[in-house]
This record gives structure tokens, C-alpha cells and sequence, in this order.
């Protein structure tokens, strides 16, 4: 069990910023206290553990408690795809929230500089709506590597994107695709360099499939290390308690 901590979490302009407890439920009882801006999250997990839906129903909440500004930029699916998986879940994504479809330059031209090109975006809408923007999400860092060679170059731009990331003040969450078993590695230096890493899994439990989030990592915040069973359903993440072998 957890000791409950209370810090002050609202923002430079007085708005209750919470992210992980505040946008999802039962969360408290898997961490102390709730992360601060700048704050950069990958959230792993194989194909069909549903990273995406699990991260803009955080992100919705956010956006609809603090009324901030967010921007998803989408490497992979297009917003089409995005949208009916919204709809299939009874997720309705809020007005402030940005959605930046990449897919069609992505097939246009193949050897563009993501990365270069995310950080004008992220500087265009800084100077736009100011402290207002606080949430960036990518999704997802798979698709971008799948474009190059993941050698020395490609993880040192990385690490000057990350960098970037912090010194704009935001929440950031990055999805990446990550396997089980023996090949879980993560494909770059990300992990090292990530605040806090959450792996989404599924599990086999008396025949019945169930949905887990496990917190690797959680820099500067006292956290459980158990894998949790959870639910992502029309109403949000919802953590159901641990699991034990």
C-alpha cells in the first residue's frame, strides 16, 4: 500500500493539472503522488493492448479538467482510424485537442525528418496558444523508426528531441510498440532517457483474457511495482487492483 502524498499540482495558470490519478481512475493507489510538467511517458506494450485508446482517454481527461490545449501527432493510423477507434470505445475526444494526421506525408516522402518536422509543430502552436498547450503526444515511435536505421545518429536525434520535449514545459507521452517475453527490449536509448515508462499487456487468467498496465519506471515518484489489472472502457482507464501469480 501507498502513503497518499498532497503536493500542489495546478499549473502556472492555476489549473488543476493532474494527469495519471486525475485521468485514471484508482490510480492513487498505484502511485504516491501525481507527476509535474515537463514530464515525458512512453507507454509500451504489444499489438491489440490498446496504447492508443488508453492514452487519449488520459489525455481527454486532462484536456476536459484543465481546458489546456493538446496535440496528438499520429505517425501511423490516420485520423479516420483514430476517430472509429474513439467511437467504438464511447470515447468523445474534446474540442482542444489537436489531431495531426503525418500518415500522408509519410507516404509522399519516406526520407523527411520527422522528428525536425514535430518540433516546428511543437514550436508553432507554443507561440500560438502559449501555456495553454501541455500535452504532446506521438504516436507512435515505432512508425518513425521504421523509416530508418536505428544507429548512433538516429538515437543521438532522439536524444536532442527529448531534450527539445522538456525545455517546452509539457506533459509527453510517446507510444512505442514493444514485444513480450524475451524480445521486450526497447528499440532505441528511450528507456534511459524517458521520465516514466508504462507497459500495457494482456494476460491469460482462468481462461479469460485480461487487460494489465505494469509502471516500469516513474522518475521522482514512489510507485508500485505490480502488474495491475485494468479496464478501458466509455468512462475511462479504470485500475481493477494487482495481479499475482
Amino acid at each position: 500500500m501507498l502513503c497518499k502524498i498532497t503536493i500542489n499540482t495546478k499549473d502556472k495558470i492555476g489549473r488543476v493539472s493532474e494527469m495519471f490519478i486525475g485521468g485514471i481512475s484508482g490510480m492513487e493507489r498505484v502511485i504516491s503522488h501525481d507527476v509535474s510538467p515537463p514530464y515525458l511517458s512512453l507507454i509500451t506494450g504489444p499489438p491489440g493492448s490498446m496504447k492508443t485508446s488508453f492514452s487519449l482517454s488520459i489525455i481527454s481527461n486532462h484536456l476536459r479538467r484543465t481546458g489546456g490545449f493538446g496535440l496528438y501527432c499520429t505517425v501511423e493510423e490516420t485520423v479516420d482510424s483514430l476517430l472509429k477507434t474513439c467511437n467504438s470505445m464511447g470515447l468523445e475526444l474534446p474540442p482542444n485537442l489537436q489531431i495531426t494526421d503525418l500518415t500522408e506525408l509519410r507516404k509522399e516522402n519516406e526520407a523527411m525528418d520527422y522528428l525536425k518536422f514535430t518540433r516546428r509543430m511543437i514550436q508553432h502552436f507554443k507561440q500560438e496558444r502559449g501555456e495553454q498547450f501541455s500535452v504532446f503526444i506521438l504516436d507512435s515511435l515505432g512508425a518513425i523508426y521504421s523509416l530508418t536505421s536505428v544507429d548512433e545518429e538516429m538515437r543521438k536525434k532522439m536524444f536532442g528531441f527529448f531534450d527539445f520535449l522538456r525545455t517546452q514545459g509539457l506533459y509527453t507521452i510517446i507510444i512505442t510498440e514493444r514485444q513480450t517475453g524475451e524480445h521486450a527490449e526497447l528499440q532505441g536509448n528511450e528507456g534511459f532517457i524517458a521520465d516514466g515508462i508504462i507497459n500495457l499487456g494482456l494476460d491469460r487468467r482462468n481462461g479469460k483474457i485480461v487487460r494489465t498496465m505494469q509502471i516500469e519506471k516513474m522518475r521522482h515518484i514512489r510507485h508500485s511495482m505490480e502488474k495491475q489489472a485494468i479496464d478501458i472502457s466509455p468512462g475511462g482507464v479504470t485500475v481493477l487492483g494487482p495481479l499475482f501469480d
